[in-house]
């Protein structure tokens, strides 16, 4: 017989109970799933699901129980940082030596129990514990043993690549103050496509030195731990990948730009055929899907967010009270939701400068051109010309409607704030100190954070930039295969 529990579900504003199914058998996640995070080169733990999920309270209690009994050896092992024995230690369980025997036991799992806090750490898209091992959601093969290697290197190379790129056009362009536009407009570019890999690069990093890069906590939110939780709470195993619409425009939109850069430098310009230009058009495709993956993952983990919210708010109205059970949860919550809101900011902090970098490169190159006579007195300088404009415009309008598109705004904390907005309508007249406790914990959430601030600094300094361009050689803008014409002037 189908077993089934009451439970609380917000329905057009309201909270209402319903009766909520007990789940079946874990489905294994989808394959996109594991190609999504193999390509983005994001598989560094070997063990990727732990046996057992404890909150931070039950983590604490057990770290001190393994110090009295002598588990602990190292000083690094005392490091509590939430998130550190969350997903970054190599082993979740922290396998430790204890005793004379010589036997190993997990530090963490040295004792079972019933903890109800725990069991929100494996909350299913309904808000029920739904216990699961990497056989039963189908990792296999997707992370073997040399995942992790891989990654790094693949991250390595990619980056050396981009950064030998940069260093070799600005060798080119530095010290020529009319050819800082060009500059400018291939700088923004290269800036956008370099985000991913950076951040990536990272993570691995903090897994890697878990404890001595312990305050780069956002880098977590790159962690295959991190989300496979957040794959958990949106369900992937029985609803599929969320967004395939929006997964498969944030490939194609790359595509398309590469293959109009390529037309561009082919037969626009009618300069045919070139390998330097078919590899940096194929450079720039694998560039761009990794930025159009990377804004899928900021989606995905979005709404994954979304909704673990209004399940919090579900706990909170069956347990209105339990000051225990209502803060354990919420920070588990929103130790992980802090992570996110950081990686966003990061992203803001280095994306909105470059792009309000590129808007006016490409109004004063536009303006520029307009009243220029060299390149306008030849239909194919001028073709080429204008063409290049478009795809510079392009890739600007792409990667703002994109993140945009994946955020659902322009940062995350509307996320956060909605959630509060919600809470405060479930607030009643009983348990006044448990509604004022809580509303100090959100109190100390909302703490405003700096990277906007700087972004916009750096935005206004751009646009500023724009305005002390001066006379700008414009004609290399029209060229074949980066050699420029014999008729154009100077």
């Amino acid at each position: 017989m189908d077993q089934s529990e009451v439970g609380i579900a917000p329905i057009n504003g309201r909270l209402i109970r319903i009766q909520i199914e007990e789940p079946s058998a874990t489905k294994k996640w989808p394959n996109g799933f594991w190609a999504i995070l193999k390509l983005m080169c994001l598989f560094y733990h070997r063990t990727v699901v732990p046996r057992k999920k404890t909150c931070y309270g039950c983590t604490v209690d057990k770290f001190k129980k393994g110090i009295r009994a002598g588990a602990v050896q190292d000083m690094d092992s005392l490091e509590m940082e939430p998130m550190l024995v969350q997903y970054e230690y190599q082993d979740p369980r922290r396998v430790e030596r204890c005793g004379a025997d010589g036997e190993y036991t997990s530090l963490l799992d040295q004792e079972e129990s019933a903890c109800p806090i725990c069991d929100t750490l494996w909350w299913n898209q309904d808000g029920m514990a739904e216990y699961y091992s990497k056989e039963d959601i189908g990792i296999g093969w997707w992370n073997h043993r040399g995942s992790g290697p891989l990654s790094l290197l693949l991250l390595l190379g990619a980056l050396t690549f981009i950064i030998y790129d940069i260093v070799n056009f600005l060798d080119e362009l530095w010290g020529k103050p009319d050819l800082i536009l060009r500059m400018m407009i291939k700088m923004t570019l290269y800036i956008i496509l370099i985000i991913y890999p950076l951040l990536s690069l990272c993570s691995k990093l903090r897994s890697l030195l878990p404890t001595a890069l312990a305050n780069l906590r956002w880098a977590s939110a790159l962690n295959v731990r991190y989300l496979i939780k957040r794959g958990q709470i949106l369900g992937i195993g029985r609803n599929g990948l969320p967004g395939k619409t929006l997964l498969f425009l944030f490939q194609l939109a790359p595509l398309i730009v590469a293959l109009y850069r390529f037309l561009i430098f082919t037969v626009i310009s009618k300069c045919g055929f070139n390998w330097s230009t078919s590899v940096t058009s194929l450079i720039g495709v694998i560039y761009g899907q990794w930025y159009g993956l990377f804004m899928y993952l900021l989606y995905f983990v979005r709404i994954s967010f979304q909704r673990e919210f209004n399940l919090l708010l579900i706990y909170f109205r069956e347990n209105e009270g339990n000051e225990t059970r209502c803060r354990g949860s919420f920070f588990a919550t929103v130790l992980d939701f802090l992570c996110f809101k950081q990686l966003v900011n990061l992203s803001i902090f280095v994306m909105f400068p470059a792009l309000v970098f590129a808007v006016s490169g490409n109004i004063t190159y536009e303006y520029l051109l307009s009243n220029t006579t060299c390149v306008a007195d030849d239909d194919l300088n001028r073709s080429v010309a204008h063409h290049t404009l478009r795809l510079a415009w392009s890739e600007v309008f792409i990667s703002l409607v994109s993140y945009l598109v994946a955020m659902g705004g322009v940062h995350a904390e509307y996320i956060f704030d909605d959630f509060v907005g919600r809470l405060l309508h479930l607030r009643s007249g009983q348990n006044w100190i448990f509604w004022s406790n809580l509303n100090e914990d959100i109190s100390y959430v909302t703490k405003n954070s700096h990277f906007l601030l700087v972004s916009t600094i750096f935005s206004f300094i751009s646009i500023f930039m724009a305005f002390n361009f001066g006379t700008q050689d414009i004609t290399d803008l029209a060229f074949c295969n980066d050699t420029m014409h014999e008729d154009l002037c100077v």
